[in-house]
């Protein structure tokens, strides 16, 4: 059985220092809250490879992304192995209650969670409504950067798809030097994430970096020789390119509630909270909707 290291460490040590709560699910919170959110919460630092969630295995807690990378990947049953998404610090590790995990989640770099038992989380957002629609815009956000990565990916060829990817990379870099950029991903795990295979993935990062679009300075680390060019072989539009996506979900509307019994019960149902989450969902994809001409 594995073993890692767990800390209880107070709010003033975790939550100041903390990068996970300018971003994400933290960043929706007040100070008040996430002094709560840490009291109740164990902070656990897993390696790199770690396995956090087996497929097919239940999750009894939710789990607050601090730091790292960790990767979703699924096996099918004639055993090929895919990896599907990437997430980063600010996010969620949920699984719906009493199912077994669709997909299995590990660490890509060393990570640190937030981990809450199910039964605390749920009466956590059960004490103020801003609470539950911070979950609820966090999940929407999350829900429609799967769909935008899907998106993105569809109509480009394997050397416009890893250009795009490279560029949203950099965009979530913390890298002091803006060009330089980390690759956390083997490869094989990055040619799955682009649909790709091991050779092709290969000899796309070669065709850039004969165009003059990159230059490869290890296996795993390379540097932006040219942006425009990058960006020109992305096929990509100045408003497309990480910067909505890398922004976090503003924090939701907050009503004049502040407690959870005090909510009228012909209001306590999801539809207002869905609507305010929709509403923070349209504001987060405004930036890169394209105005469209009324017809006269």
């Amino acid at each position: 059985m594995q073993t890692y290291v767990t800390s209880r460490q107070s709010q003033e040590c975790r939550c100041n220092h903390c990068a996970a709560r300018k971003s994400g699910f933290c960043v929706t919170l007040d100070a008040h809250s996430l002094r709560e959110v840490s009291s109740r919460s164990t902070l656990v630092t897993y390696p790199r490879g770690a396995e956090i969630v087996m497929q097919g295995e239940p999750l009894e807690k939710i789990g607050i992304i601090a730091g790292g990378v960790i990767k979703i990947g699924t096996v099918t049953e004639g055993g090929d192995d895919h990896l599907l998404q990437i997430r980063r610090r600010g996010q969620l590790i949920h699984v719906p209650e009493n199912t077994g995990s669709l997909f299995s989640w590990e660490t890509a770099t060393e990570a640190r969670v937030c981990w809450m038992s199910r039964q605390v989380w749920d009466s956590f957002l059960k004490e103020k409504p801003s609470h539950f629609q911070s979950f609820m815009a966090t999940m929407h956000y999350e829900l429609e950067q799967m769909q935008r990565s899907v998106l993105n990916m569809r109509g480009r060829t394997t050397l416009q798809r890893l250009s795009f990817w490279l560029l949203e990379e950099l965009a979530h870099s913390d890298a002091g030097d803006a060009g330089s950029l980390h690759i956390c991903l083997s490869r094989r795990d990055l040619a799955s994430l682009l649909d790709m295979t091991v050779e092709t993935l290969c000899r796309s990062l070669r065709q850039l970096h004969d165009k003059e679009a990159i230059r490869l300075l290890a296996p795993d680390r390379l540097e932006v020789a040219d942006l425009a060019r990058l960006r020109r072989i992305a096929r990509c539009q100045e408003e497309c390119v990480g910067e909505t996506r890398a922004k976090p979900p503003r924090a939701p509307h907050r009503k004049t509630w502040t407690r959870w019994s005090e909510i009228p019960a012909d209001s306590r149902g999801l539809g207002p909270y869905l609507k305010d989450a929709r509403a923070e969902r349209d504001n987060l994809g405004r930036s890169e909707d394209t105005q469209r001409t009324p017809r006269s």
